[in-house]
């Protein structure tokens, strides 16, 4: 099982670099990696890094053979995942998206809300989009209206004010 960690979003110079944009927001994790995995999560190839430099939003990345921007073009719009075992520890209440996807949500008086299907990353926060059946609920990621996660239950807690929920 493998975790997205960025993606490439161009071609950098004509040496076989690529611009990647982390998704955790960290573009220094990349610092300690040697091999990323390119592709979709179900059939990755690995590649070898050969030089990292950071930026303040995003990394340039230069891999073993790839040697020129042809070569490097063809990564654009491609994923960079490593193995699930290596992803980042994270703070405590800091979570990865695909662990909210599919999270149960239930108001703080235990009413059944929807599943987590999105999480849509805004300027200020994260929104969670809940759906049950047609129904669709957006609720700011803040300890205002979220409660509590726990992702052993695979439960989410909320508190809804009124206009919320329609």
């Amino acid at each position: 099982m493998f975790i997205a960690i960025g993606k490439v979003v161009q071609s950098q110079g004509v040496s076989g670099y690529v611009k990647a944009v982390p998704y955790s927001g960290i573009p220094e994790r990349f610092l300690k990696l040697r091999t990323l995995y390119v592709g979709t999560d179900n059939d990755p190839i690995g590649l070898i890094l050969e030089d990292i430099t950071v930026r303040e939003r995003d990394v340039l990345l230069k891999f073993k053979n790839i040697d020129n921007r042809e070569d490097a073009a063809a990564l654009v719009r491609r994923d960079l995942f490593l193995p699930y075992e290596q992803k980042m520890e994270l703070s405590e209440g800091i979570f990865f998206i695909h662990d909210l996807i599919d999270l149960q949500v239930f108001d703080i008086e235990g009413n059944f809300l929807g599943e987590v299907k999105d999480v849509l990353q805004m300027g200020a926060n994260d929104i969670y989009q809940i759906n049950e059946g047609e129904r669709e609920i957006l609720i700011p990621a803040v300890s205002e209206f979220v409660k509590e996660i726990n992702l052993a239950d695979k439960k989410m807690i909320v508190q809804l004010i009124e206009g919320m929920v329609e």
